[in-house]
């Protein structure tokens, strides 16, 4: 009965003993995790902000506005530096991704665009062929609109009063014993009323007056006007024909705003004709046109094209190939521009494998 009693009074000791133990091990738990707490105390928020544009700052948390995910915090305690924007992504992360980086360079880049373009006709070989003096039709030869002549090819025959009297003055002076300078003066006087060269030569030749004179054309080309009939009379400044050289031609394109910048002397181009396929055409020279289309507002490229054969006809269609270089620049890969609608960013990456985004340098 004593051993008994004995036993029953150690497992009551042994009992208080091990609440103790627990009573003591809880309450170091509690005052540890209360300590611990008193000496982090709550980080003071600045304001949120998306990692993709950390320059705009929001007050209260919630969705980005620019992408689908949440904003970050910005704590009071955290530096300024650029790593506090950054976003870290874990190297087997990366990797799994098939993310990849690449240094920026400066360089240049090759460039290549075909723009359409029309064939038209060269107006510094345009003339228009005019009476100088009253007169009428006498002859008008088979010829119209859109026909091509060769330079010396007769147009017209007249007779202008004018012409015959200058003709008659001369006569006189030359027979009475006329001063060289008296003489001179009546054969200026028609070479600027319009009389051809060739009847004045003739004229001083033969000693004969000419009533009846043929115009003919200046230079090689196309007709463009021309509207005269035989036993018109023909007024001062009358307009008899109106010639366009065929060769050269130009070739005119609508070059956007946008590449303007590409534009340099050292660019080339390569013309194609769709009517002549298998034909090339080369460039003699080009030129960028000062002014800007006012409605397409479009920059106006002429270039000056031989046209030996006359192969190439005044409204044709043509492609212009343009082969030049850009001006040394930052070379960055598309695929880290990152185009919000109203800048471009770029995406970096920084020693430690921090991710920042940044505004496009080449835009800045």
């Amino acid at each position: 009965m004593a051993s008994l009693k004995i036993k029953y009074a150690a497992l009551i000791v042994s009992s208080l003993i091990a609440g103790w133990l627990i009573s003591v091990t809880a309450w170091q738990a509690i005052h540890s995790s209360e300590k611990t707490e008193n000496s982090a105390p709550e980080r003071k928020v600045l304001f949120w902000y998306d990692p993709m544009k950390p320059d705009v700052k929001f007050d209260k948390p919630g969705k980005s506005p620019f992408m689908d995910m949440d904003l970050v915090p910005k704590y009071a305690d955290e530096n300024d530096s650029k790593s506090s924007a950054g976003i870290r992504i874990d190297p087997t992360q990366v990797q799994n991704l098939g993310l990849k980086t690449q240094k920026v360079t400066r360089g240049t880049l090759n460039y290549a665009q075909t723009i359409p373009a029309n064939v038209s006709y060269n107006d510094y070989q345009f003339v228009i062929v005019q009476a100088r003096a009253e007169g009428f039709v006498e002859k008008v030869y088979p010829l119209t609109t859109g026909d091509k002549v060769k330079k010396g090819t007769p147009l017209i025959d007249i007779t202008i009063p004018d012409w015959v009297e200058a003709q008659s003055e001369f006569l006189l002076l030359s027979g009475t014993g006329g001063t060289p300078t008296q003489i001179k003066g009546v054969l200026e006087r028609l070479r600027l009323a319009g009389m051809p060269d060739d009847d004045i030569q003739r004229l001083r030749a033969t000693r004969t007056i000419q009533t009846r004179f043929t115009i003919r054309a200046p230079i090689d080309g196309a007709i463009t006007a021309f509207d005269l009939r035989t036993g018109m009379n023909i007024s001062k400044d009358k307009v008899v024909a109106q010639i366009q050289g065929m060769d050269p031609v130009w070739i005119g394109a609508a070059v956007p705003e946008s590449i303007a910048y590409l534009l340099k002397e050292t660019s080339q181009f390569a013309v194609s004709i769709p009517a002549w396929p298998d034909k090339s055409f080369p460039v003699e020279k080009w030129s960028l046109l000062p002014s800007v289309d006012p409605t397409t507002r479009t920059l106006q490229v002429r270039l000056q094209v031989a046209n030996k054969d006359e192969l190439l006809k005044p409204g044709m269609n043509a492609y212009l190939k343009l082969n030049t270089q850009s001006q040394e620049m930052l070379l960055i890969p598309s695929q880290a521009v990152i185009d919000t609608g109203k800048e471009q960013r770029v995406i970096t990456v920084d020693a430690d494998g921090n991710f920042y985004t940044e505004k496009d340098p080449r835009t800045a």
